[in-house]
């Protein structure tokens, strides 16, 4: 059966979208006009979905200009990673009741994938694979409500602008992160559950990494 969206939750992901892709960026004021225009819906779903994402912290409003986009500062990345790495380390705990060896053997493919992708200087798609291996086992952790805030919680991190001066630390940043994800594997398949969820909430999500998400 598909799922019904309404007019609002159409609206949601097309800024939500654009906002984590980086086509809309920090401080940027939300264009409402525009948004009309491209969607070709009214005013009211248009507000709706701005409040929406409002209150979830992606966008600021400002007396008299309207909604902005949120930049995320180093005290709001570390308050991400402590909430991020204590859920999704219980989500991983969890998930070590169910997880199969198909499971595990696409969460190595996706390792590998990732550092062919780092390889190509492709950061979208690393980006796109990360998430998909945290997928794997956050959506067999069978606690429906963990998944939503999780998700939710996921989608909070903006999408940086990278620069050629940076590309090497950027490279270094992302090979370390792809090893942690390797031993993410390793524990999996040991059915190491405690240690997993320690590895993931303390190293994976250590908050001395939050300051690489600051706008």
């Amino acid at each position: 059966m598909a799922l019904y969206l309404s007019l609002k939750d159409h609206v949601y992901n097309f800024i939500q979208k654009k906002i984590n892709d980086g086509t809309l960026k920090a401080n940027e004021k939300i264009n409402e006009q525009l948004i009309y225009e491209t969607l070709q819906v009214s005013r009211t779903p248009v507000r709706e979905a701005l409040i929406q994402l409002s209150t979830e912290g992606y966008l600021e409003k400002l007396p008299r200009r309207g909604f902005i986009v949120r930049p995320i500062d180093e005290k709001k990345a570390k308050e991400l990673y402590l909430t991020i790495g204590t859920l999704d380390g219980l989500a991983a705990n969890l998930a070590t009741n169910f997880i199969t060896e198909n499971e595990i053997s696409e969460m190595k493919r996706k390792v590998n994938d990732m550092n062919k992708r780092i390889d190509e200087n492709n950061f979208d798609l690393y980006y796109k694979l990360q998430k998909e291996f945290h997928d794997i086992y956050i959506d067999i952790c069978d606690n429906e409500e963990l998944i939503r805030i999780l998700n939710q919680l996921r989608r909070s991190f903006i999408k940086q602008p990278y620069d050629d001066s940076s590309m090497e630390n950027i490279i270094k940043i992302l090979k370390e992160t792809n090893n942690e994800h390797k031993n993410i594997v390793d524990l999996f398949e040991k059915k190491r559950k405690n240690e997993l969820e320690k590895y993931i909430r303390y190293t994976h999500w250590d908050i001395s990494h939050a300051k690489f998400e600051e706008l």
